[in-house]
């Protein structure tokens, strides 16, 4: 007997039935269109997860930015700056980068010597703590402490003194950006022990060395927004007029101040040491 595929095997066992069997190859295909399809389908995915993270990192980015800063000038509708990036200029509003100039150490110094140097008893703390507060922390400490050790607020109650302050002059030093000068009249008002009103008037000249503001923002209240704090300075009194006592509210009665031939002032302090010319 022999077989073959795909033929019919007869039995020859003497029954008349007959059985037919098939011994086939079965093949499985799949359809060209579903196979692209499912690939379509992946990269599609590939990209929408990839956009998910991409949205995502964006709105999180967006959310711990700053706002946007607009400034529009409303007489005109013109907008002048957007994110500082953009600048303009109308006939009422002009925007520019803020860079701190000799007007802010003006404006710095005229104030430091208005609440030094005038008095008046309904301000006078008010004038102390501002003063306290635009000064180098070390300065700061060492005004505090002479005005606690002389008892100079105390003396100035007791003789009911009153003065005032006239800023004449300021001027900048070439080489030293953080060198300033200031010249100007006190007129002092007091009743020594209960007696005749005694008025003294006195020319200063003061020398001031500034520092950059250390905080951030570098303009704020303390430093009168200025951007600058003092870190030393010295008063006398011109040569020719009255000195009086409460005049020389200065880092020389806090601590021996020198200076030498280069004009360079030295302290007790090694870390407060700053360069200017002589006086």
């Amino acid at each position: 007997m022999s077989f073959d595929k795909h033929q019919q095997t007869e039995d020859f066992s003497g029954d008349a039935s007959r059985d037919f069997t098939a011994d086939a190859f079965v093949s499985v295909e799949r359809d060209p269109e579903d196979v692209l399809t499912i690939s379509h389908l992946l990269r599609l995915g590939l990209v929408l997860v990839v956009l998910l993270f991409l949205s995502g990192g964006l709105n999180f980015y967006l959310a711990l930015r700053k706002a946007d800063l607009i400034v529009v000038d409303k007489t005109s509708g013109r907008t002048l700056a957007i994110n500082n990036k953009d600048y303009g200029a109308t006939e009422a509003v002009q925007i520019s980068p803020d860079n701190l100039t000799n007007r802010d150490k003006k404006a710095l110094v005229a104030e430091f010597l208005r609440c030094l140097y005038e008095v008046n008893g309904a301000t006078r703390a008010g004038n102390v703590n501002r003063l306290l507060k635009m000064m180098e922390p070390n300065l700061s400490l060492q005004q505090a402490r002479l005005f606690n050790d002389e008892k100079l607020l105390a003396q100035e109650k007791t003789e009911s003194v009153n003065s005032s302050w006239e800023l004449q002059d300021v001027t900048f030093d070439d080489r030293d950006p953080y060198l300033v000068r200031a010249l100007g009249k006190r007129i002092v008002r007091r009743v020594p022990g209960g007696g005749a009103t005694v008025e003294e008037e006195t020319q200063i000249k003061i020398k001031f060395l500034l520092m950059d503001s250390p905080t951030s923002p570098a303009r704020n209240d303390n430093n009168y927004r200025s951007g600058f704090y003092v870190q030393k300075y010295r008063s006398e009194a011109v040569d020719g007029t009255k000195q009086s006592p409460l005049v020389l509210l200065s880092d020389e009665r806090t601590a021996n101040v020198t200076e030498n031939n280069s004009g360079t002032i030295n302290r007790n302090s090694p870390d407060q040491t700053a360069a200017g010319d002589k006086q």
